[in-house]
C-alpha cells in the first residue's frame, strides 16, 4: 500500500466508517490470527520512552527512534514507505477505525445495560469506532471524547468544523499528542459525538496512581484521560448512570511512573510542604518529629536552610515533606502544625482549593 492510498490526510474525500465495516472486522478476528514471520519496522519520537522501543524490539520489530513529535514520525514513515515500498499503516485508515470499533461492539453486547461510554482521544480513530458501534447497537448510549486540555486537538477541529492542526506540548498524556485529528475519523466522529472532555494533567496523574491502587493496573496517561475526566468532575450529568471509561493503554516507563506517582499524591493533596523554624540545638527537631508522629504523618524529606536566615541566628528553617492518607488528613496537619509553628509557610496546593470549597 502506497502513503496515497493508506494515509487518509492526503484522501480527497473522506470514508465514514459504517457499523457493516466493523462487524467485518470482528469476524476476521474470530476467523484467528495467521501467525507468520513478518518483517516490521516501527518509527517512534526520540523521547519515546525506551521500555516502550525495547518491547517492540523483543516482538521483532526493527525499531527506529526519529524526530521530537507524531508528526516527524508520520514524514519519516512515509518516506520510508515512498522508499522501499513497505506497507505503510496509518491510525486513520478505515481498516484500523474498525477494528478498534470493535470496542464499542464488547461493551454494550457484555454490557448491554451501559448508559455512557467516555473514549480517550487522540487521532480519533478509537472514538471513531466506538461511536459508530454502541451509536448502531444501543442508540441511546451517550458517547463523549476525553483529552489533555494541554493539546485540545479534537476540541479545536470539532469547534472549526474541521480537523486542524494543534503544536504538542509535552505532557502525561504523550499517547494522545496528535497534532491533527484523521480526516476518516473527524468525518465519521461529526455530529454523533455527544460530549467533548478537556481533561488537566493533574487528574490524569490522580488517575493513574487510583488505577494502581484499586485495581492493580499500570494505565499510561493517555489509557486513564477517559477516567481522569469523571475524576476531575467534568460529567455531572452521569451520576447515577452506567459509565464505561476506556482504558486504552499501559505504555509507561518506570522512571516516568515513579515520577507521576509523587505528582500525583501531591496533586491529591497526599504529600504536605511547609518549612518551621526550628531551634538550632540538639533537640530542636523533637517537637515538629512528635506532631507528625502523634498525627500518623510519614516524613518523605527534610532539607535546612541556615545560610539565608537573618531573622533570628539561633534558629534554622526546616523543609519538610511528608506524606498523609488524603486531603482531609492534610489539612488536620496543616492545622495542627500552625497550632505550634504560627509562622509555618505552606506550598500553595489542591489542599488550599479544597479548604476554600
Amino acid at each position: 500500500m502506497s502513503a496515497t492510498e493508506g494515509d487518509s490526510v492526503y484522501e480527497s474525500q473522506p470514508h465514514i466508517i459504517c457499523f457493516n465495516e466493523i462487524k467485518e472486522a470482528v469476524e476476521r478476528n474470530h476467523d484467528g490470527i495467521i501467525h507468520t514471520p513478518l518483517c516490521v519496522t516501527v518509527v517512534m519520537p526520540e523521547r519515546t520512552p525506551s521500555a516502550s522501543s525495547q518491547r517492540c524490539a523483543e516482538l521483532g520489530a526493527d525499531v527506529i527512534l526519529y524526530g521530537e513529535s507524531t508528526d516527524d514520525v508520520i514524514q519519516y514513515a512515509t518516506k520510508i514507505n515512498s522508499d522501499f515500498n513497505h506497507y505503510l499503516i496509518s491510525p486513520d485508515d478505515p481498516e484500523v477505525i474498525a477494528g478498534l470499533g470493535t470496542v464499542g461492539i464488547e461493551i454494550i453486547t457484555q454490557l448491554p445495560e451501559t448508559d455512557a461510554v467516555i473514549v480517550p482521544v487522540g487521532g480519533g480513530a478509537l472514538l471513531a469506532g466506538t461511536i459508530v458501534a454502541c451509536k448502531k447497537l444501543k442508540c441511546s448510549c451517550l458517547v463523549y471524547g476525553a483529552e489533555c486540555a494541554k493539546v485540545p486537538t479534537m476540541m479545536k477541529s470539532l469547534q472549526a468544523g474541521k480537523p486542524v492542526k494543534v503544536s504538542p506540548v509535552t505532557n502525561l498524556a504523550q499517547g494522545l499528542n496528535a497534532s491533527v485529528v484523521g480526516d476518516n475519523a473527524f468525518a465519521t466522529i461529526k455530529g454523533r459525538l455527544d460530549r467533548m472532555l478537556l481533561v488537566d494533567e493533574s487528574y490524569i496523574a490522580k488517575a493513574i496512581i487510583s488505577v494502581l491502587e484499586r485495581e492493580r493496573l499500570v494505565v499510561d496517561g493517555a489509557g486513564v484521560c477517559a477516567l481522569a475526566a469523571v475524576m476531575q468532575g467534568l460529567v455531572p450529568e452521569l451520576r447515577g448512570k452506567r459509565t464505561v471509561c476506556i482504558l486504552s493503554g499501559g505504555n509507561i516507563d518506570s522512571g516516568l511512573l515513579a515520577r507521576t506517582i509523587q505528582r500525583g499524591l501531591g496533586a491529591s493533596g497526599r504529600l504536605l510542604r511547609f518549612a518551621v523554624p526550628i531551634p538550632d540545638h540538639r533537640s530542636g527537631l523533637d517537637r515538629v518529629a512528635n506532631v507528625l508522629a502523634d498525627e500518623n504523618a510519614v516524613l518523605k524529606s527534610l532539607v535546612t536552610e541556615q545560610m539565608w536566615v537573618h531573622s533570628d541566628v539561633s534558629s534554622t528553617w526546616g523543609n519538610f515533606v511528608v506524606e498523609v492518607a488524603n486531603a482531609e488528613h492534610s489539612l488536620h496537619l496543616k492545622d495542627r502544625i500552625q497550632e505550634f509553628y504560627p509562622s509555618a509557610r505552606f506550598a500553595i496546593t489542591d489542599v488550599d482549593k479544597q479548604k476554600k470549597n
